[in-house]
């Protein structure tokens, strides 16, 4: 019999018969916060074989799981070239290293940056520094001299507005954002800046999501997409999403669903 013991309360593994997770992790105290790092670096890791074991035994014991602890993260480059072979259209995509590849890049048009990588927080000097979605400044950047570390450029879509779709097995609910500052990335607005309407998406749309999901053996998760000129453009996929806001603007009552489903 497996047992875990969860703020001093202990459970019994084999009485879980579904799991639900978004985010987070499995955690312990350290008893001596001062130890070396190298230490550190062992603990983790041996923190990290006991949770593989108990979601490996949860797994084995018909437990019916949504969400995975260790696909926190997907290759955004990975994603992309999917999305774009399974006929979802993408925004023209670069990735440049060197200033002088800019000359290959129509620059009359406008282009945006983000990170190849999942957004990270960055402390330097106690300042807190996060990497959102910018417009680009040719003209800067081919002042300079130096090379860049590789870098994701894509064509800026003019949209009508921005839909956060919301996957969970073979429902889909999405909502469109509609962006009344012009905002680069949406996640730097207020709430008051914003408008936000339930939507339905295509049905051929909706097929083309839930294979996607299916070949990245997501049963959740959320999707970023771009209405334009009656096109749909998909940006991007996050296995952790939050779902909170498309059912709350939506009044989808997800969570109810989710729980009924559990």
């Amino acid at each position: 019999m497996y047992k875990i013991s969860i703020n001093n309360i202990e459970y019994n593994l084999n009485d879980f018969k579904s799991v639900f997770y978004r985010n987070g992790g499995i955690y312990y105290n350290i008893a001596n916060q001062e130890i070396d790092s190298n230490l550190i670096e062992f603990y983790n890791s041996e923190i990290k074989s006991v949770t593989e074991f108990i979601c490996y035994y949860l797994k084995i014991n018909d437990a019916n799981i949504f969400g995975n602890l260790f696909t926190k993260e997907v290759n955004k480059l990975e994603v992309l070239f999917l999305a774009k072979s399974l006929g979802l259209k993408i925004p023209e995509t670069y990735i440049v290293s060197q200033l002088k590849d800019l000359t290959k890049i129509d620059c009359s048009q406008n282009y945006i940056t983000k990170s190849v990588s999942e957004m990270k927080p960055i402390f330097i000097e106690n300042e807190l520094y996060l990497n959102y979605t910018r417009e680009i400044d040719f003209n800067q950047l081919q002042s300079k001299k130096e090379n860049i570390i590789p870098s994701l450029i894509q064509n800026k879509i003019n949209k009508a507005y921005e839909i956060r779709v919301f996957f969970f097995e073979k429902r889909i609910w999405a909502i469109a954002t509609f962006d009344f500052s012009d905002n680069i990335d949406i996640r730097n607005l207020k709430d008051r800046d914003k408008k936000y309407l339930s939507c339905k998406l295509p049905i051929e749309i909706q097929r083309k999501i839930h294979k996607m999901a299916k070949t990245l053996n997501l049963r959740c998760g959320t999707i970023d997409l771009i209405q334009s000129d009656d096109d749909y453009y998909f940006l991007e996929i996050n296995p952790l999403g939050q779902f909170h806001q498309v059912s709350y603007y939506g009044n989808y009552q997800i969570e109810k669903y989710i729980a009924d489903l559990l």
